[in-house]
Order: structure tokens, then sequence, then C-alpha cells
């Protein structure tokens, strides 16, 4: 009877020690899923936000100026004439400088260099290749020709507000060998350029429109009408005051 008794205890803690066991393999598996599933959420987590971020950047807008118009008035010859205002503004929307024009006609012309690189770079926020650049150039009209517009910038210099440093001298660069660029691929593609050109922007406009010259990450300017006392930027406010 002793013996039996002794078979089952000691079978019974076998039993236990087994269950025991068990159970903590089952625990360290359970444990290890956890932790595995959390892992990968985490990753998914960052990858999810890694694309959001590089969607970002590729749907990103800059401002590069503000246009108000100032007045309007026949001209001796029955063409209107216009006087407008335009600031240039830096990424923060601070004012960098204005000039005020007066144009003939009722249609406002603005271009513009623009130099736009490969989508991969802007999406990645490359740090020389991360943004479409632009350099102004004139304003004008449908009544002028567009060598006779009003300079805004000097061609082949760094625009006001520019970084210096690497940034600043790459960009000085692009500039001076603007045209060049342009027109021959191995040299843009050596400086990571996938496109550089002229291009322009131009709409009727009538005394009190405002207007906000934006370009798009990956290239292209827009100019928007704001909204009867919409400003939209620091610079534009001051010059209403």
């Amino acid at each position: 009877m002793i013996a039996v008794l002794r078979t089952l205890l000691v079978s019974a803690v076998l039993g236990g020690l087994v269950l025991l066991g068990y159970w903590q393999i089952s625990t360290d598996r359970q444990r290890k899923a956890l932790a595995e599933l959390e892992a990968l959420n985490e990753r998914m987590h960052q990858q999810l936000a890694a694309r959001q971020a590089m969607i970002d950047r590729l749907g990103r807008t800059r401002r590069l100026a503000h246009v108000q118009v100032l007045g309007q008035r026949p001209g001796a010859d029955g063409v209107p004439e216009t006087d407008i205002l335009f600031i240039e503004l830096d990424d923060e929307g601070a004012e960098l400088a204005r000039q005020q024009f007066t144009i003939p006609g009722d249609v406002l012309f603005i271009d513009a260099w623009s130099v736009k690189f490969a989508h991969e770079h802007v999406a990645m926020g490359h740090p020389l290749f991360g943004r479409a650049l632009v350099l102004l150039r004139r304003v004008y009209s449908e009544r002028m020709a567009p060598i006779d517009g009003f300079p805004i910038d000097t061609p082949g210099a760094v625009p006001p507000g520019y970084a210096v440093g690497e940034v600043g001298r790459f960009e000085k660069r692009l500039w001076e060998h603007f045209w060049a660029i342009a027109g021959d691929a191995r040299l843009a593609a050596s400086m990571g350029v996938r496109v550089a050109q002229g291009e322009a922007v131009y709409k009727p406009i009538a005394p009190g429109q405002a207007f906000e010259l934006t370009v798009d990450a990956v290239g292209g300017m827009s100019l928007a009408p704001l909204l009867e006392g919409q400003t939209g930027s620091r610079a534009l406010s001051r010059a209403d005051g």
C-alpha cells in the first residue's frame, strides 16, 4: 500500500513538473510571439510614418511672393495702366524685398527660371535636391514683350534670403550655369537636375485683388487669388498698413 502511494505521489510530482514545464514553455512562446508582434507593429508604424513623410514632402508648396493690385486707370492710348506691389517672401512668409511696377494692360505675367529634381530625392528630403528651386526674373503684361519686362532678381545671382554654406554655393552654381544645364542632359544629371527651364504664370488682374505666388516641391509655379481681406503673410499685412 505504501509502495502504491509512493508511486502515486511520484507520478503526481512528475506530472506537476511536466505541466509546469509545459506552462513555462507556453508562456515563453507567448511572450516571444507578443514581442515579435510588437516589433512588427513598430516597424509598420515607422514605415507608415516614413511613407507619409515622403508624401508630405512631395505635396509641399512654398510661398515665393505676394502680389497686390494697387490700382488701374485708363492710359493715353486707351490701354489701362495697372499698378502692382510685388513682395518677395522667404520660406517663413517674411518679407525679403518689395517692388512697385506699373504695367500696360490688365493681364499680369510673372516669369522665372526653375530647377526641378528627381521625385525620389524630393520624397527623401535630400539636403540639396529636396525641393524645386525658383529664381524670379521679371514682371510684364500681354502688352509688353518679355524682354521689356521689369526685372525682379538678377539672373546668375543667388536671390536674397538663400542659405549660405553648401546649399547656397550649390544653388549659386545652378543659376550661374542655368542655360548650360537646361540644354545638356549629362551636365544636368551630374548635378542631380531632372529639368531646368524658364516658365511663366499669368492671369487677368483688377484693382483690389491680391495673389499668392507658390511653387510645388517637385516643380511648377501657381498664382492663386487670395480671399478679400486675406493676406496670408506678415509681409502683405505690413504693405496694407
